[in-house]
């Protein structure tokens, strides 16, 4: 009998591997993922490399499959290794059943339902067809883009500020055109968007609001309420059919393109309460206090008794705390006492708006017309559930209580005659809408859809002259706090119409970009796009 020791393994070609590489060029087509092209090579160079052993071939899968799941992993947009454990302590705090559903928001059943196809169709093609020919062939088209795409690319258009810039010049007979924002000139590679970054943060780190010093003795006392919201962005709004709210038709003031820097609620409140400074990165946000940046302890130096009401604890990642360390919150909040209206996420109850409002209503009686008030609500955050329920309460009917409570609380305050600015800030957006970078309710990455919020302005107990006002710039928090000492500096409630128009009182107001970040990943719009950095990875564009 001959021998079989000498015997070589015919090349069998790519097998079921195919479906794999051609799942991941359709992930990548659809923006689900970015290919790593020269680790997808040596994955399959490793998969069709001839192994005579049965053993050394079934390790040899073993350990591409490993490989394969490791290099999806790094292409797509789920959160990093460096997030997951950075978050593992709040996660260990959630109730359950949030915790189930949130994973199931990751099942993509489309595409679970094309990969099944898939696997249908190679199978039913691989006796007539060399799929593995196509598969490589395909893989050394995108090998050579960077020598054919050239060739068939169109300049890409002038951004239209830079259009709008050079019309202003020119109007202004060739003027210099003053902006807020830093230019934006240079090719987004990489590392130009890693200095354009530092240079953003640099630049920031010099801005002030503009207050005064003092007031004086015929100052008209008024009261400021700061209202930040947890979960409601624009998109939120737009996604369930509340955009056009007959609340939100009551406001002064519309900042329509105000980005709220981070999409959690720790970070999002420090941003707030130190907004008399500019803009600074989500490292220098814990570095330490400033009083000069905490729009409380100015206010304070003003005079204003300062106030905190919650509907919740403010226990859940130490969040209280952190604002009485960091951003000058002075009153200790007291336990929880108003009725319960939601079971949380983490399985403490929320308290009734409502009775949040009427207890700040109480206490701003009692007081004498000069109170700075921080109110911060989490009705709305994802995973909620009507009180004594144990199913997910609908987002929807929780949107709308709480801009029907609002509603109720302006109409409370006409009535009282109280002179009132009422500054609505929301934290975040509750992200109802997923998109191909995050699935709906994961805020790990910082999104314009989600970090893209409803900033409203109401003053109570005067008609101000013109409005309602809608500014259009890019915005965040420096335009508040910079409004807020306007208001102060003019004496806006002065006067039963208000000192000057709306339209004056907004003119100029601080612009800044549109930078958000967490503790891994920052988003930046840069000359009209997005673009995402995970963790210490490149800058890539978000897929939208």
């Amino acid at each position: 009998m001959a021998s079989t020791g000498n015997k070589k393994e015919k090349w069998k070609g790519l097998g079921l591997w195919n479906v794999f590489f051609i799942g991941e060029f359709l992930l990548a087509g659809f923006g689900y993922l970015t290919l790593n092209l020269l680790h997808n090579v040596l994955l399959l160079i490793f998969v069709m490399f001839p192994l005579q052993n049965r053993w050394l071939r079934w390790l040899r899968t073993l350990a591409a499959v490993c490989a394969a799941f490791a290099l999806v992993y790094s292409e797509s947009w789920l959160p990093g290794l460096e997030s997951i454990k950075g978050n593992f302590h709040n996660v260990a705090a959630m109730e359950t059943g949030y915790i189930v559903d949130s994973l199931l928001n990751f099942l993509n059943f489309e595409m679970i339902g094309i990969g099944l196809v898939l696997i249908v169709v190679y199978y039913a093609i691989r006796d007539y067809v060399r799929v593995t020919t196509f598969t490589i062939g395909y893989l050394v088209i995108l090998l050579l883009a960077p020598v054919w795409q050239p060739l068939f690319q169109r300049p890409a258009p002038v951004p239209a500020e830079t259009v709008a810039a050079a019309d202003s010049a020119k109007k202004e007979g060739a003027e210099e055109v003053k902006s807020d924002l830093i230019p934006q000139t240079l090719d987004p590679t990489s590392r130009n968007l890693d200095e354009w970054l530092k240079t953003f943060h640099d630049t920031e780190k010099d801005r002030r609001a503009v207050w005064p010093d003092s007031l004086p003795k015929t100052d008209t006392p008024f009261d400021i309420l700061l209202l930040n919201i947890c979960s409601l962005s624009n998109s939120d709004l737009k996604a369930v059919g509340l955009d056009n709210h007959e609340v939100l038709q009551k406001f002064n003031i519309r900042f329509e393109n105000f980005n709220s820097a981070t999409s959690y609620s720790g970070p999002a409140a420090l941003r707030l309460l130190k907004s008399a400074c500019g803009q600074p990165s989500h490292e220098d946000l814990y570095e330490g206090r400033n009083p000069d940046c905490e729009i409380m302890s100015r206010l304070g130096h003003l005079g204003y008794n300062q106030y905190v009401f919650m509907d919740h604890s403010g226990k859940y990642d130490n969040f209280y705390q952190s604002l009485r360390h960091l951003a000058g919150l002075t009153p200790r909040l007291e336990e929880m006492k108003y009725p319960k209206r939601y079971d949380s996420f983490d399985e403490e109850p929320i308290g009734d708006a409502r009775a949040v409002f009427k207890d700040w209503e109480k206490t701003a009686e009692s007081s004498d017309h000069k109170s700075a008030t921080f109110v911060n609500l989490i009705a709305l955050h994802d995973g909620n559930r009507f009180a004594g329920k144990r199913r997910l309460a609908p987002f929807k009917p929780r949107a709308k209580a709480m801009l029907d409570d609002l509603d109720t609380l302006i109409s409370d305050i006409e009535k009282s005659g109280r002179k009132v600015m009422l500054v609505v800030v929301p934290e975040h957006g509750a992200a109802e809408q997923g998109d191909k970078v995050q699935v709906a309710h994961l805020r790990d990455i910082p999104s314009p859809s989600i970090t893209h919020v409803p900033a409203l302005v109401k003053f109570i107990g005067i008609q101000p002259q013109g409005g309602p006002v809608n500014v259009t710039q890019k915005t965040s928090y420096l335009a508040i706090s910079t409004l807020i000492g306007r208001v102060l500096e003019t004496n806006f409630f002065g006067k039963p119409e208000g000192s000057e128009t709306l339209e004056e009182l907004v003119k100029g107001l601080p612009q800044t970009h549109s930078v958000s970040e967490n503790a891994n990943a920052k988003v930046i719009n840069y000359n009209g796009k997005d673009y995402v950095k995970l963790d210490s990875g490149d800058w890539r564009e978000y897929a939208k």
